[in-house]
Parts: C-alpha cells; sequence; structure tokens
C-alpha cells in the first residue's frame, strides 16, 4: 500500500536519477484500484508500474520487470531501492521486512542490479 513510511525512500530514488519508477504489485485487485488513485493524487510525477502477480508472487514478477528495464537499458546499472520497516523492538523483526529479504535474496546475483535499502524506524 501507500504509506507516508515509503517518503525517504522515494525521495533517495529521486535523489539518484530522474527516471524513477514505482512498483506495485496487484496482489488484490481492490487494494491495487485503491493505491493508484492514491498514487495519482500524491505523486503524478512518478509512473506507478503495476505488475499482475496470478499466483500471489512478488519476487517473479519484479524479476520479470527488472529484466524488462535491463533489456530496455542495458548500458546501464538499475538500482531498486526498497523501503524497509525497523520495528521498535529486535524480536519484532522477525514477523517484518521477510518481503525485502526475499527480494534482496533473489537479486542478489543478479549482474547490472543495485539493491539499496531505506530504512525507516517505527515507534512504539
Amino acid at each position: 500500500g501507500l504509506y507516508r513510511q515509503i517518503l525517504p525512500a522515494w525521495q533517495y530514488a529521486r535523489a539518484l536519477s530522474d527516471d524513477v519508477r514505482a512498483v506495485y504489485i496487484d496482489l488484490q485487485p481492490e487494494a491495487t484500484i485503491t493505491v493508484r488513485a492514491a498514487w495519482e493524487k500524491w505523486n503524478p510525477d512518478v509512473p506507478l508500474v503495476i505488475l499482475s502477480s496470478p499466483y500471489r508472487s512478488i519476487v517473479h514478477p519484479l524479476l520479470h520487470y527488472i529484466e524488462e528495464v535491463q533489456q530496455e537499458h542495458p548500458d546501464q546499472i538499475v538500482t531498486v531501492v526498497l523501503p524497509e520497516f525497523v520495528p521498535a523492538k529486535w524480536w519484532q523483526h522477525v514477523l517484518h521486512n521477510q518481503t525485502a529479504l526475499q527480494i534482496k535474496g533473489s537479486l542478489l546475483f543478479k549482474r547490472g542490479v543495485v539493491v539499496t535499502s531505506v530504512t525507516y524506524h517505527l515507534r512504539h
């Protein structure tokens, strides 16, 4: 979804490049409609790329999209900026950021891709 916690990651991405794309994986069509409308109000200057995922996979559609971007720009490095939540208590980390960990692991050995985490610290 769209949370104010993604703002630092968005700002960082804008500082890196003028070619910034927000990516949203469509796991629930109803939620996607809401996110699309909110994104258009919040930031119409950055395109929101919505990737369909009929099997509720986040990593596979993202990897496929990154490969498409690499084909568009074969001479450039693709930077994936991941917003990550840091919970107030260390033991809560087990409940959060598993998706980010999966994405990072999937991209670790992919040539021409840099993954950057922008953390947002949650409070009590």
